[in-house]
């Protein structure tokens, strides 16, 4: 009997692992970040090149789920105010395959932090969580590696638009 619980335990275990790694896939790319949103009477009109890094999961092909980070850059104001930021996201996946091309759509949650600084007026943090969405593109290279173009909308204080291009690695 006590073999018999063992074999189960190894056989629901290995079905589990490979469950765990089905649709696992990583990525990153470059971005442009964009800000023209005026705040407090202060005007952003500025953009800077960033990174963006992610993580997902596809249990299926036509749903998943990603968490990432993405860095804003840096923003300076009109006035003097540099705007140094980014954020952590949490979003679900709609994706639907078209032979080697596929489309996406995202949204969800970002936990997005700024560093705000003025040369008279000092320093200063804020936070917040906000919602973000996206739509993109992405192109099978070889089996497991794909690149992919995409626009996101962060919907906090400074309205970050970014259109960014990078690759994707399947598991």
């Amino acid at each position: 009997m006590k073999r018999l619980q063992q074999l189960f335990s190894i056989a629901i275990l290995s079905s589990l692992a490979s469950l765990s790694s089905a649709g696992l896939y990583i990525g990153g790319g470059l971005y442009n970040a964009s800000v023209d949103e005026e705040v407090d009477n202060i005007e952003f009109d500025d953009s800077d090149t960033t990174l963006g890094l992610f993580l997902g999961w596809r249990p299926i092909e036509l749903v998943g789920v990603e968490v990432g980070y993405y860095d804003f850059g840096e923003v300076e104001s009109d006035s003097g105010f540099m705007v140094e930021g980014g954020a952590l996201t949490l979003a679900g996946l709609l994706s639907l395959e078209l032979g080697p091309v596929g489309v996406y759509a995202k949204g969800g949650v970002a936990n997005t932090d700024y560093d705000i600084d003025h040369p008279l007026f000092g320093s200063d943090d804020d936070s917040s969580s906000d919602a973000f969405g996206g739509l993109g593109a992405t192109v099978d290279v070889m089996d497991k590696l794909y690149v992919y173009a995409e626009y996101m909308r962060f919907d906090n204080e400074l309205n970050v638009d970014m259109l960014g291009a990078g690759v994707r690695f399947a598991f």
